[in-house]
């Protein structure tokens, strides 16, 4: 029993009671109507936002559109080495048809620009190559 005058320590509280969860950080108060005015529909804005994006995620869900982030990164690592290997190629073909011959730079740089013309229209359509079922034939393939 404590002596007289003596007090518990103030942040124990009451034995065997729940510890409280410290308080939130409340929203800055504004001073004037306006200011309240712009906090509110910012806040309304925000949660408005991420209902609607909540509801387009549900109704994609629905309708079977949404994919998954693992295959989604799956197939553009698939698109890439594509990229990679087209654009790595691009040294090796105007070696190849220039040879050892001296040649004007002008020349080269035409050329050049042709190949990296060619090879930028051809992976512009890359996407359009992409089909849905794309992890299922790779599977079946091999």
């Amino acid at each position: 029993m404590p002596v007289k005058g003596e007090r518990s320590h103030p942040l124990e509280g009451v034995k065997g009671a729940k510890k409280r969860l410290p308080k939130l950080p409340r929203a800055p108060e504004a001073v004037d109507l306006q200011e309240q005015s712009s906090i509110y529909l910012q806040e309304r804005n925000q949660m408005m936002r991420l209902k609607r994006m909540r509801e387009e995620m549900l109704l994609a869900k629905e309708r079977d559109l949404l994919i998954e982030k693992g295959l989604a990164i799956k197939q553009l690592s698939y698109l890439m080495i594509v990229t990679r290997q087209r654009l790595l190629r691009l040294p090796l073909a105007i070696g190849q048809h220039f040879g050892d011959r001296d040649v004007p730079i002008r020349e080269v740089v035409e050329y050049a620009k042709r190949l990296m013309n060619e090879a930028l229209t051809e992976l512009s359509k890359l996407p359009l190559c992409v089909e849905p079922d794309w992890l299922e034939k790779l599977e079946e393939e091999s």
